[in-house]
């Protein structure tokens, strides 16, 4: 994140910082609540405590990590200042409370008109609402008009979309605006909030870090402009057949540009891989690049689960769970688990060390952390989502709660860090240093 990018316009970390550490915790508590819960998530995620599970998972590790991630990326990659901090820190209390409580009521079973649960759905609601504004706002004023900044700014597009059509789902189940049935426009709403939202999102972003990371030149940026079309133009088509209700065929064969797009994202950042200049990979590099096998697993599960074969019907629920576990768990978490180390040790490095670059030496952002517990958690999640497999493929829960343990460990390791990173003081002799030096 250091290289190749201006980061004057970075707001401060306090801003960024909480999201990072909100999603540390989130990631810790579902991982131990899985083990709790193996008995219902080894056969559906659609229980109480399914339910609690995935909204932590959805809003407090993946949504929170993207919020604060984007306020930092947002300003450094697009040139401009954050339209307002004050947003910012809003959001994310809002998020925070709303996460906690939506979460909590999901695990008790206190569905339906209960207070927790429509205060929790405001508060996240609102939440997306100022994010949305405040990164829609701060991207009006950028005059780098590339193509990865133009799939971030699709994306919260699609993420304000999905809000507003969410409105419209809860408005309509008690008014009867349309007749048709929520099913089909909660399908919508899962797509719009998936691929446009958190999958355009990450083109946007891996497509600009991941080249830089690698340290890979001259690629065929003509790549992202075809996974751009293409992958818009099948989103618009496939939300088209749900609506009307199409065959699983027509689905398959409607969602065939949104594949191509993915395949176009995939090869562009295959020929960054390719032609990296730093051959050998960290940790957060290896997980990053892991993330696009399990891409690969959740695009081949979903053509399965789309097309409901005769020949599946008896292992639908398990092609499902492998899935939903793909994009979440594997694809989303393995990307976070690795970027983390490239976006959070330089944003706590910029607040501490940019004004004394030059004055006395400074670590590195690399120093900031535990290259040995960053490895021991790559291994340790690893075990985690192979069990977790298992367990959906057997439908054993003692296999799911074999994952859990491996998945505490993953997050304990991973929020060590994190906290090790957030907490870091300047070393003393440091200080002595540059006083002597005065």
């Amino acid at each position: 994140m250091n290289a190749g990018l201006s980061t004057q316009n970075a707001p401060h970390s306090s801003v960024v910082v909480p999201h990072y550490a909100f999603g540390a915790i989130a990631f810790l508590v579902a991982s131990v609540l899985l083990y709790f819960a193996s008995d219902q998530v080894v056969f559906s995620f659609v229980g109480p405590h399914a339910l609690g599970i995935v909204h932590i998972l959805v809003l407090g590790w993946i949504s929170m990590i993207i919020f604060g991630a984007l306020y930092q990326l947002i300003p450094v990659v697009m040139e401009v200042k954050l339209y307002s901090e004050r947003l910012a820190y809003t959001s994310f209390a809002l998020l925070a409370t709303g996460t906690v409580l939506l979460s909590f009521t999901f695990w008790q079973n206190y569905i339906g008109h209960n207070p927790l649960v429509d205060a929790g759905g405001t508060f996240v609601l609102v939440s997306v609402i100022l994010f949305v504004i405040n990164a829609l706002k701060s991207a009006a004023k950028t005059q780098q008009k590339t193509i990865e900044n133009r799939f971030i700014i699709n994306s919260v597009v699609w993420l304000a979309l999905t809000v507003f059509l969410g409105i419209f789902i809860i408005i309509n189940a008690k008014v009867g605006i349309i007749s048709h049935t929520n099913i089909d426009l909660l399908k919508i709403h899962a797509l719009w909030g998936i691929m446009g939202w958190f999958v355009f999102l990450v083109i946007g972003v891996a497509s600009k870090l991941l080249p830089m990371f690698f340290i890979a030149h001259n690629l065929k940026i003509k790549y992202l402009h075809w996974s751009y079309y293409l992958g818009n133009t099948g989103l618009v088509l496939l939300s088209v057949s749900f609506y009307f209700n199409w065959s699983n065929w027509v689905n398959v064969t409607l969602a065939l540009p949104i594949m191509l797009g993915l395949f176009f994202f995939a090869r562009y950042n295959y020929d960054a891989y390719k032609a990296r200049l730093r051959r050998k990979l960290d940790v957060g590099m290896k997980l990053s690049v892991m993330a696009f096998v399990f891409l690969a697993l959740t695009l081949f599960s979903g053509i399965l689960s789309l097309l409901n074969l005769e020949v599946f019907n008896s292992f639908h629920a398990q092609i499902i769970s492998i899935y939903g576990t793909s994009l979440v768990l594997g694809f989303f978490t393995s990307l976070i688990l690795g970027q983390m180390y490239k976006t959070l040790p330089f944003i706590v490095w910029l607040q501490k060390y940019q004004s004394k670059v030059g004055k006395f030496k400074t670590p590195m952002p690399a120093d900031m952390y535990s290259d040995k517990v960053a490895n021991a958690h790559f291994y340790s999640y690893i075990v985690a989502i192979l069990f977790l497999f298992a367990g959906f493929l057997t439908q054993m829960p003692m296999l799911i709660k074999f994952s859990s343990i491996a998945f505490t460990i993953t997050a304990l390791l991973h929020s060590y860090n994190t906290f090790v990173i957030i907490f870091h003081k300047q070393k003393l002799e440091e200080i002595v240093r540059k006083k002597k030096t005065v």
